[in-house]
């Protein structure tokens, strides 16, 4: 997994958990490749919430200001976008005021047709960038908080994943629910329909497929390493974390549930994943070594 396993702090008083015990994350080696920044669930809109616009602006400013060559955003991009369909105009404006280039794919509250009128006019597709792949993808349902992914949708995957190898891209992919299945004090929400076999399609193109984000939890950032090596990693909220207290669940968890994003660093034999609380510094990394 490429952790060690001895107590890490990060800057913001954060702590990494592995299967109970205390890891840290070892140095990435040299400059990156290129940084990435991933934000999920900003759910503009949502009553209740400490202005959700505010923070994903702040977001964006953030951002503007790092060493950042790209957004993705995983998803729930307007809150119950259904009934708030007139926000997805504003939450364009304030991604646009992104200097790089952004991408986005839709969560379980952004219905396609929405997004693909506001947002962009494909749920499926990709972005080749300095020898990465990002491959998006629609895995969400506006009926569901269980994912679905179509024997098609696999297919392609497979076929991109295929394409990247022969062109010596490493590559990503990137939906809005984690395909891992997970159950209490997880959320218990994965790809049900369709999961299985996407898994075995990543893990047959592991050394191409590298990892695999998404966000919906709202836990902060929770992963596993199990997938012959390739990272599935679930990324905060920008609106609100909570804790579910998974210090003896499997996998690795940040002890960290501040809104906020990550800064993903890509270097040739690893991913280095900063948890960024709006606001405040990013932690220090969380090095995961590439197959």
């Amino acid at each position: 997994m490429g952790m060690t396993r001895r107590e890490f702090i990060g800057s913001a008083g954060a702590m990494v958990v592995l299967g109970g015990r205390w890891a840290a994350a070892a140095e990435a080696a040299g400059e990156p490749l290129c940084t990435v920044a991933v934000v999920s669930d900003t759910h503009l809109g949502r009553k209740g919430s400490d202005s959700p616009a505010k923070w994903m602006q702040q977001v964006v400013e953030e951002i503007n200001a790092s060493a950042a060559e790209m957004t993705l955003f995983l998803g729930d991009l307007v809150d119950s976008g259904a009934k708030n369909a007139a926000l997805y105009p504003e939450w364009v404006r304030i991604a646009r005021g992104l200097k790089k280039p952004f991408h986005a794919v839709p969560g379980n509250h952004d219905p396609k047709a929405l997004f693909t009128k506001h947002v962009h006019p494909e749920t499926d597709y990709t972005v080749d960038h300095k020898g990465w792949r990002f491959i998006l993808f629609q895995d969400a349902r506006t009926d569901s908080h269980q994912g679905t992914v179509t024997a098609e949708q696999t297919a392609w995957i497979d076929g991109q994943l295929e394409d990247a190898a022969e062109k010596k891209l490493r590559a990503i992919l990137c939906a809005h629910i984690i395909a891992h299945p997970n159950k209490h004090p997880d959320t218990g929400w994965w790809v049900r329909t369709g999961g299985k076999e996407l898994r075995d399609a990543v893990k047959a193109r592991r050394g191409t497929a590298v990892a695999c984000l998404a966000g919906h939890f709202h836990c902060g950032l929770r992963g596993w390493s199990d997938l012959a090596g390739v990272h599935e990693l679930v990324l905060p909220s920008t609106v609100w974390n909570v804790n579910r207290r998974l210090e003896e669940a499997p996998g690795f968890a940040l002890r960290e549930f501040r809104r906020g994003y990550t800064l993903v660093e890509l270097h040739a034999e690893s991913l280095a994943v900063r948890y960024k609380p709006i606001g405040a510094a990013a932690g220090e990394p969380l090095v995961l070594r590439l197959a």
